[in-house]
């Protein structure tokens, strides 16, 4: 067996240093690194000495120059030692070192994809990876020096949307905890519908966007192929997220007038009617109720951790249909 020591880093875009005291977990850090110090500036830049679009709206600066905030990562493994058959000629695919690698990079790949997912429910701000770089280094023989390099890129990423992901100080403590609370089996059940609202953020056009908000809701609130969807998604969201029947009555009307622009853009291709900011009240909308959703998950978890998403979802209907029917004998909604 050969011993293989990997560093992974990448920019963690639109953020600031109060990203620094984040629980990541696996082994994941974020620290403050200068672009001239980092380690893989030549892959950020056009070859011009300047930087790629795509990390233009990242850049912090100081006295000492242009940072970043920077993903870290520091890990090893094993991977079995090569073999070698007198006389034949190999190269380094014969040995499978790619194919491990690459194995290794779906896995921590997958992590990172759930960590920024959370942070992104957590509250709103465009943080997450446009790259992600491994360096693999080991020896192979016991003397030969190897160094692998390979870079992951979301091509999907939308680095167009400006908005910094800020945390007060009093939130680092409540974001590490949501991280912990949500990243286990919750996640995995919820993680179709939570892939949907992250599909949403990255579109760089309102109506696409604002379509798979709504896709993402009808999946965590509504049976497959129900008939009636505008109304009864605008009724179960307005008594999810309402408090008070104020409340209840003004989510439900701003539903229905999402619905329908929705649907101009959908059967009619108008999506001209969808404002960035009606992207961003929809998408806060459809963060509110997965969480809230997640939340309840968890205490049912909490109680019989057996229990599949069809049961949690079987449940929080039941409660929603019941609520809902109070609301209506009270007049506030139809």
């Amino acid at each position: 067996m050969m011993d293989v020591t990997v560093n992974i880093t990448g920019i963690v875009m639109c953020c600031n240093e109060s990203v620094c005291g984040l629980e990541l977990g696996c082994g994941y850090s974020i620290e403050k690194c200068y672009l001239d110090d980092f380690q893989f500036k030549e892959e950020v830049e056009n070859g011009k000495n300047q930087l790629v679009i795509e990390y233009m709206g990242s850049r912090l600066q100081d006295e000492n120059g242009i940072y970043f905030m920077c993903l870290k990562k520091a890990d090893s493994f094993e991977i079995d030692s090569p073999q070698i058959t007198q006389g034949a000629i190999t190269t380094d695919s014969d040995y499978g070192y790619e194919e491990t690698f690459a194995e290794y990079q779906f896995k921590e790949n997958q992590y990172l994809h759930k960590v920024f997912s959370l942070l992104r429910l957590f509250k709103n701000g465009n943080i997450g990876l446009f790259q992600t770089f491994f360096e693999y280094k080991f020896k192979t023989f016991g003397f030969i020096n190897n160094t692998h390099k390979n870079t992951s890129k979301n091509s999907t990423r939308n680095s167009f949307d400006n908005r910094k992901y800020l945390l007060r100080h009093e939130e680092i403590d409540l974001c590490n905890e949501f991280l912990h609370d949500y990243s286990g089996k919750c996640y995995d059940l919820l993680k179709p519908i939570i892939d949907e609202f992250m599909w949403g953020l990255e579109q760089i056009d309102e109506p696409t966007g604002f379509e798979q908000y709504i896709t993402a809701l009808e999946m965590a609130l509504l049976p497959v192929n129900q008939p009636g969807k505008k109304q009864m998604l605008s009724n179960r969201v307005a008594a999810l997220l309402g408090n008070t029947d104020m409340e209840i009555k003004d989510i439900h009307d701003k539903m229905l007038g999402f619905y329908r622009l929705r649907s101009e853009s959908l059967h009619e291709g108008d999506g001209s009617r969808i404002s960035k900011q009606e992207l961003i009240d929809m998408e806060n909308y459809v963060r509110l109720v997965i969480v809230a959703i997640m939340q309840k998950c968890k205490s049912l978890l909490d109680v019989d951790d057996t229990k599949t998403w069809g049961d949690m979802k079987d449940f929080i209907l039941n409660e929603l249909i019941v609520n809902i029917q109070q609301a209506k004998l009270n007049g506030v909604l139809d």
